[in-house]
Parts: C-alpha cells; structure tokens; sequence
C-alpha cells in the first residue's frame, strides 16, 4: 500500500516565490507622449518631471522636501536590444557646469531615515510662582502679612525622540518602494519605464533643469520644465 506524504503548509511557503515582481512604472504608448522627448538611430528616449502634487500620489516615501523626480521611458529600435543604466542619465542645473547623477534607492532611504531618525520636541508646561507681601489693613490699621500664589503656562523644549519613518525596518520600507519603482538596470528589447532620483538643495530645485543621455551614441538633451 502506497503511503502519501503530506508536506507543512510552512514548508510550502518557504519557497522562494518563481515569478519576480516587475520593476520601474508602465511605459506610455510612445516617447512623445511625456513631456520631453527625442530620438536617435531608431531608439526614443521620453522624460517627465514629476510636480509635488504627484510625487505624493505615486509614493507613500515623502521625496518633495529632498529630491526630484524624473519618470524616463526608453524605446528600443526593433531590430536592437538597448542597455539601460540609471547611472548613465545626468541632471544638469540650468547652463552651469554643475551635474548630478540619480541617487540610488539604497542611499536615497538610508538618507530619509537618518533625516527623521531624531526631531525636537516642544511640549506646553506649567509655571507657578509665590510670592510674599505685607501691608496694612485700611479697616483695622493693623499690619498684616500674606502669601500670593500664581500660575500660568510656558513652553518647553524637551529633548530629541525618534519620528516619523525613523527606524532600520522603515529604512528597509522605503528602499523597496523605491527601488521597485525606479527604472531598471537591463538590457531590453521593448519599451521600459522607471523613477529617477535626484538629491538636491531647495535652492537647486527652482533652476531650469536638463536631462542628458547618450543613446545609440548620440548625446540627448531634454530640458525638464
């Protein structure tokens, strides 16, 4: 007689799932459907900049007070694969000199968690004080002593606590939000979109902003409005 062997339902769930999740956002039907875009030897290369108002729809991770973010969506001639590095596209500032590339989602999280790792608090406390006085009496003539007694509320400022997303597991939270959203590193046949991240002072935001890529040999520029 045949004995079946039944198998934990933990041991099942123990195995690494097969399928992986996939990576960046869904790439729109062509590169002129974004706000900036441009071609070169058959390949298209499309970039938005995200507002404030979407950078909060599209992330949980609050991004608006550190860093810009860049949708690009890349699409490859028919006839040839296109390798794809997030380390490849270039931030420039207006016409300077000054050029940055993407953060990546390990640093961007590690930086956010440090930020709010310790807030100062201001907390509303309690004052009293007492006082002593003496006078004479308008009805007796006689001297008399009292105590006076009063109150009233200060502020405080207490000490540094941990706040908001400040621990090692948020850290790990926001590194997988952000990584499963940014644009992958690969080697494609067809279209591919993603986030890129760019760390930058608030003064930096407000200036003019472009893109820069090198595809199929040829440098593009897009300006980012």
């Amino acid at each position: 007689m045949k004995r079946l062997m039944m198998v934990p339902l933990f041991a099942l769930l123990a195995f690494p799932l097969v399928a992986d999740t996939p990576k960046g956002t869904v790439p729109r039907s062509a590169a002129d459907k974004y706000a900036a875009h441009a071609e070169a030897s058959g390949a298209a290369l499309g970039a938005t900049l995200l507002a404030p108002k979407e950078v909060h729809k599209a992330f949980s991770t609050d991004l608006t007070r550190c860093c810009l973010v860049v949708e690009v969506a890349l699409y490859p001639s028919k006839d040839k694969a296109l390798a794809i590095s997030p380390d490849d596209f270039v931030l420039r500032l207006g016409n300077t000199e000054t050029a940055l590339r993407p953060t990546s989602a390990r640093l961007l999280a590690a930086q956010l968690q440090k930020k709010n790792s310790t807030t100062t608090s201001i907390t509303p406390v309690g004052e009293a004080h007492v006082g002593y006085e003496s006078g004479i009496d308008p009805i007796t003539g006689q001297r008399v002593h009292g105590v006076e007694a009063g109150g009233g509320v200060g502020v405080g400022i207490g000490g540094s606590q941990p706040g908001p997303a400040s621990t090692a597991r948020d850290r790990d939270v926001m590194e997988l939000e952000l990584s499963e959203k940014a644009l992958p590193e690969d080697t494609v046949s067809a279209p591919v979109a993603g986030y890129l991240y760019f760390s930058l002072a608030k003064d930096d935001k407000k200036a003019p902003h472009q893109l820069e890529y090198t595809l199929n040999g040829q440098k593009l520029s897009l300006k980012l409005d």
